[in-house]
């Protein structure tokens, strides 16, 4: 049995990676180059910078386009945005809810 990861899954997988978030700041600030991307993070080189930027696409996150043998990377933030605003939904009552539990304990004052 294989197990077929939904669009939400792709875009946590995504994130959970530090140096796919580094890129994905370093394209918050506009479209990068390939090569741009590369001179970042000399650490891994071409390859590994070319694998994260496959998973980002994956999850939407980056789209590619090609101008001749130039690679432009584009931010696309709408798939982290619409994960997290659904995660924060999903967990927001129970945060209200220790949130209202600590402010009844805190009017309490010191038990006597």
């Amino acid at each position: 049995m294989t197990y077929q990861f939904s669009h939400d899954d792709l875009v946590w997988k995504a994130l959970s990676d530090r140096k796919r978030r580094l890129i994905i700041e370093a394209l918050a600030t506009g479209p990068k180059q390939t090569s741009e991307l590369v001179d970042l993070f000399r650490d891994i080189g071409r390859t590994g910078v070319l694998r994260h930027i496959e998973i980002l696409t994956e999850g939407d996150i980056i789209h590619v386009r090609r101008e001749g043998r130039t690679r432009w990377n584009h931010l696309n933030p709408e798939p982290i945005r619409s994960v997290c605003k659904g995660w924060v939904a999903q967990h927001i009552g129970g945060l209200k809810s220790s949130a209202a539990k600590l402010k009844q304990i805190a009017e309490q004052g010191p038990e006597t």
